[in-house]
């Protein structure tokens, strides 16, 4: 069973695992409507690193647990660490520095294919792609 819950009070909090796999696919899309990143906070002397989550439009067009999250956080952003580290193990292991500057790493997933088959049961590939399809 997925984890539900990723951070106290501000943070992704599932209802049940087929929320859980309908944000992962809402995640996998290739249009980024949200961005996923890491910060190396250790390099700049500040805390150790962080993962965090990023929208550029409007929660209301979000699925439920992503929406709340970023209504709740008063901005675009969410540090949710532990829930973007757990991403790797769906096979969001390509990481970009569009910056070049060795501190933020943008995180995208290998394939749609890896993705899904990191899908704990098949009874959840549709709320995965429900989300993909968003």
């Amino acid at each position: 069973m997925a984890k539900l819950d990723w951070g106290r009070g501000i943070g992704l909090h599932f209802k049940n695992n087929n929320e859980y796999y309908e944000t992962l696919g809402f995640l996998t899309k290739r249009s980024r409507l949200v961005d996923i990143y890491t910060h190396d906070n250790g390099r700049s002397g500040a805390w150790g690193g962080q993962g965090k989550l990023e929208t550029h439009v409007g929660t209301h067009i979000l699925p439920r647990p992503l929406r709340e999250a970023f209504e709740k956080s008063g901005d675009a952003r969410l540090s949710v660490t532990d829930y973007v580290l757990n991403l790797r193990n769906h096979g969001f292991t390509i990481e970009q520095d569009f910056a070049g500057n060795r501190y933020t790493y943008h995180l995208f997933p290998e394939s749609l294919d890896v993705v899904v088959k990191s899908i704990e049961s098949e009874e959840y590939e549709e709320d995965f792609f429900r989300g993909y399809n968003w």
